[in-house]
């Protein structure tokens, strides 16, 4: 791939885009990075950064991703090559006209296809990379598990790393136990509702997972990551790199929330986390009193003790 030209056109998967564009971004000199949404674009405020230069570097980054999403990709790609920016479009998919002005303007880097003999060893060599050392068998399991989507595999290995972050497992089937498509549709379920404030789903849930034996660490710390990525968003969009379907969801949840009760979630984590160190944490009943913040008219709880 050569890292000389100004203007790129990525089309593959979101584990390739974003391999792709931290190699672009490591070869520049610390730049100045824009990213926009093709689904909620703004072309004025696009063309703005496109064409003015930066402030506080050499050199600027500007990434639109899901191009696919755009009503007009290919004009807004005729457009941007006459940028002095650094310019960086994103596909999963790619139609003929804008295949054919990618090729004739900009570098083009497609993801090659893949025989799932190389999706099996990409995945094995994912979790060996992470120390957990699986059998073809599980591998498969895995990704059958996972819906044949690598973006969803890598998701799953971060949960592994969590449960598994003091102890290393006995037996490579605890592992797949960890990825069940039954309890990670819970545990996403509770967040969703926690995120959308509906206080007796959120509830619910809760105690479904504790029935189920669930790992209330994993919902401690993917529960967190959400609150804090919602926050992120509000701040500014472009800090936050995620799938199109979990944006979506941000962009939705971000609605429901303020500032204020962002910062108040956030600081009750901080005090669940400080208890869990000083040995004195109680799972259930620190989620409860999370929970308690998006109880319909509530008073302010009672503090986690």
């Amino acid at each position: 791939m050569s890292l000389k030209s100004k203007h790129y056109v990525i089309v593959g998967s979101k584990i390739f885009q974003d391999e792709k564009v931290s190699e672009i971004t490591d070869s520049l000199k610390e730049p100045e990075e824009s990213i926009f949404y093709a689904d909620e674009l703004n072309t004025e405020e696009f063309f703005t950064v496109i064409f003015t230069m930066p402030l506080f570097s050499p050199e600027k980054l500007v990434i639109i991703k899901n191009a696919e999403k755009y009503k007009d990709t290919r004009w807004l790609m005729e457009k941007s090559i006459k940028s002095e920016s650094v310019i960086v479009f994103l596909f999963e998919s790619i139609n003929k006209k804008e295949l054919k002005e990618a090729e004739e303007n900009f570098t083009l880097i497609q993801e090659a296809k893949k025989n799932k003999t190389g999706i099996i060893n990409e995945i094995t060599a994912m979790f060996n990379e992470k120390g957990f050392r699986l059998s073809k068998q599980i591998v498969e399991e895995i990704y059958i598990l996972c819906n044949n989507d690598l973006s969803i595999v890598k998701n799953e290995l971060e949960k592994v790393e969590i449960y598994f972050n003091y102890e290393k497992p006995e037996d490579e089937t605890e592992i797949l136990n960890i990825i069940s498509s039954s309890r990670n549709e819970s545990i996403f379920k509770f967040i969703d509702q926690f995120c959308n404030k509906n206080y007796k789903g959120a509830m619910s849930s809760l105690y479904r997972l504790i029935d189920a034996g669930e790992n209330l660490d994993i919902l401690y710390s993917m529960l967190f990551k959400r609150i804090q990525k919602i926050y992120l968003y509000k701040i500014n969009p472009s800090l936050i790199n995620e799938h199109t379907f979990v944006i979506n969801k941000i962009k939705s949840n971000k609605k429901l929330w303020s500032n204020k009760e962002l910062a108040e979630v956030i600081a009750l984590f901080n005090e669940i986390d400080y208890k869990s160190k000083t040995g004195f944490k109680d799972d259930t009943k620190g989620l409860i009193n999370l929970i308690n913040l998006i109880a319909p008219n509530s008073k302010r709880f009672s503090r986690y003790p």
